[in-house]
């Protein structure tokens, strides 16, 4: 049995070098392909933001990372995140009289404004992009609290906070 070329293209010609070249491409192009799904849903914003509910401030605190200040005894938590971004919009039942001293009114000194806990305050947005049935539109601009990068506002027997957002997502 003869070997039979895969080709009838002679060897090391510029035809034959540009056959092996599509297809190094062609290769590359499909292995792309495979990665652009979770790269293009991180970046096009088709990752689905994640909405949960809790029962205590304590339950809260221990499964989603909410901060100390989050009152153990609150009860009807609700919590909506966006994957890979630092907003958050948070309802609980409590009072802003069970808030810990870290948190402080608004006033001249300490403004309702983006205070993160790094990078520029002026890189952050101050309303918030997450949307949700148990959110008033616009609540975050309601907030008389700061609990650290947190706005926090009382609204009918509820509490409301709000850490703001990046305007743009930093590459790399």
């Amino acid at each position: 049995m003869g070997t039979t070329p895969l080709t009838s293209t002679p060897a090391g010609t510029p035809e034959r070098r540009a056959l092996g070249g599509l297809a190094a491409a062609a290769g590359v192009v499909l292995a792309l392909s495979a990665c652009a799904g979770p790269l293009a849903d991180r970046f096009s914003g088709a990752a689905e933001d994640t909405t949960a509910t809790y029962s205590s401030g304590a339950a809260a605190k221990s499964d989603a990372d909410l901060p100390s200040w989050v009152p153990d005894d609150a009860d009807e938590v609700r919590l909506k995140t966006r994957p890979g971004g630092d907003e958050r919009i948070v309802t609980m039942r409590a009072s802003l009289d069970a808030l810990p001293p870290e948190c402080v009114p608004v006033s001249a000194e300490r403004p309702l404004a983006p205070h993160p806990a790094d990078g520029d305050p002026a890189d952050f947005r101050s309303v918030s992009t997450l949307r949700a049935d148990w959110w008033p539109v616009e609540q975050e601009q309601a907030s008389t609290v700061m609990c650290g990068a947190w706005w926090v506002s009382e609204h009918e027997g509820a509490l409301y906070a709000f850490t703001p957002e990046r305007r743009t997502v930093p590459v790399g």
